[in-house]
């Protein structure tokens, strides 16, 4: 999409273009999906936060000064709305598998990678809102570090230790996860 920022299409977007609003639509609503769906864990929750922040997007993009903080500004609305759903659902994380709430496509991938995927699906969601949130929006959306900053209103160096001990976690997670499954394999051995 950064190509296709340009400013005649920002300009577009602003002036409530509704062409230009569906491409901005087509380039980031399976991202913003993934991310609300990772954060909060329920799909439901996730097709309601995407439909929140694109509206939210659509009646504030006259506030926006300029192309280049389009992106982080809107993961910022994301990332607000999941917090919203969150408290007001008041709600745990589920810890069970959650590929099975999700339209995937199994035939497209081997067993090998759809169970690798599983568990670190499975372990991401038993991390703490902050550390999952930085996982997502550094590996999932491809943000930078800065950029998360902007996203999370903090600093860089915020950013990197959240994620040094997110990545630290999740490798512990990981690793229970892969002992469980171990241990029950051995049971049917």
């Amino acid at each position: 999409m950064a190509q296709v920022i340009t400013d005649n299409f920002f300009e577009n977007l602003k002036a409530g273009d509704k062409d230009s609003f569906d491409l901005l639509y087509e380039e980031y609503h399976l991202m913003l999906y993934r991310s609300a769906f990772l954060i909060l864990g329920n799909k439901e929750d996730a097709e309601d936060v995407l439909q929140e922040t694109f509206l939210s997007i659509y009646k504030n993009i006259n506030n926006l000064s300029s192309k280049e903080k389009l992106r982080p500004w809107i993961f910022t609305i994301l990332k607000n709305s999941c917090y919203t759903r969150y408290k007001k659902r008041k709600k745990e994380f589920p810890d069970e598998f959650i590929l099975n709430k999700v339209d995937l496509d199994i035939d497209s991938k081997g067993e090998d990678e759809f169970a690798t995927r599983n568990e670190i699906e499975e372990a991401l969601l038993k991390l703490k809102p902050k550390e999952r949130e930085v996982i997502v929006l550094f590996y999932y959306d491809d943000l930078s570090i800065e950029e998360i900053a902007k996203v999370l209103r903090t600093f860089k160096g915020t950013v990197k230790s959240r994620l040094f001990r997110a990545r630290n976690n999740l490798k512990k997670e990981l690793i229970k996860i892969d002992q469980n499954y171990s241990e029950k394999e051995s049971i049917y051995e």
